[in-house]
């Protein structure tokens, strides 16, 4: 994962469409480890990806196509390092 600063985005092997707010498509989802009307956890190749919202629902998944379609009100996504200790953490202790 690749971090710009600058633009203050993140380089990763997926894509993400949000339609208006109520329709997500993501590509690259290694696995579904959670989903509730509240939250979906998603396992991305090198991280993770936390959506929350209201009245969610996995519309499609094909672990094939490594293709999620959820539908629901998206209020929040969140990236992390899918629990990955940082190098820089580990140094300064």
């Amino acid at each position: 994962m690749e971090v710009n600063a600058k633009q203050n985005t993140i380089t990763c092997p997926h894509s993400l469409t949000l339609e208006n707010g109520t329709r997500m498509l993501i590509s690259g989802v290694e696995e579904v480890v959670s989903a509730t009307e509240k939250g979906v956890i998603l396992k991305l190749k090198s991280y993770g990806m936390q959506i929350s919202g209201e009245s969610l629902r996995v519309e499609k998944l094909s672990p094939e196509e490594k293709l999620l379609i959820l539908t629901g009100q998206i209020n929040a996504i969140n990236y992390n390092n899918g629990g990955k200790t940082c190098f820089f953490k580990k140094l300064f202790r």
